[in-house]
């Protein structure tokens, strides 16, 4: 009697393999898993909080300039309408200062320079303006012509302007008399 003994043979169709090793990668590679999903939901929660935070921030700063900008056309509307309200008394007021403000002795101390020896005023309108100039129409008597140009060079030096000859007439006495105007330049 042969005793057959069976032998088992592995012919790949239950082959052997190490699945302990297997099953710790696979632990490993779950634990890893689970750690990663539990810190990017930290981080993802953290982050949506501070998202909330930000939206809210930027909200609130929106708000913010609505209403200053709404207070700056608030604000430019009432000086619009303090500058209607008030631009007469305001330009009666720096029209005051204006004149309080004019050198009257400095004006009449360059006429009175400008005018040559022989020559003299018998008449004077000054008429300020609101651009701190004076215009001014006076009459002077002069012997003749050449005095009468002097003054008018000498006038033109000392920063007179707009000098303008209107008319001319002789006096009984055989002075010339001749109408003048020019323009001011105020020092203030």
């Amino acid at each position: 009697m042969i005793i057959q003994e069976r032998m088992s043979l592995n012919l790949a169709s239950h082959p052997l393999r190490n699945r302990r090793l297997f099953y710790l990668f696979l632990s490993i590679l779950g634990i890893v898993l689970i750690i990663m999903v539990f810190l990017s939901g930290k981080i993802f929660l953290e982050y949506r909080g501070k998202t909330r935070e930000v939206k809210g921030s930027i909200a609130k700063t929106n708000q913010l300039i609505i209403n200053a900008q709404n207070d700056q056309r608030k604000s430019a509307a009432n000086v619009k309408q303090a500058v209607k309200n008030y631009r007469d008394k305001v330009d009666l007021v720096n029209n005051i200062i204006l004149k309080k403000s004019f050198s009257w002795i400095e004006f009449l101390s360059d006429l009175e320079s400008a005018l040559p020896d022989s020559s003299y005023i018998i008449s004077l309108a000054p008429t300020l303006t609101k651009d701190s100039r004076m215009l001014l129409k006076f009459k002077v008597v002069s012997p003749n012509v050449n005095e009468l140009l002097k003054l008018i060079n000498n006038l033109n030096a000392l920063g007179f302007s707009q000098i303008n000859p209107i008319s001319e007439d002789e006096n009984k006495r055989g002075l010339l008399i001749t109408e003048i105007s020019l323009s001011y330049e105020r020092n203030i």
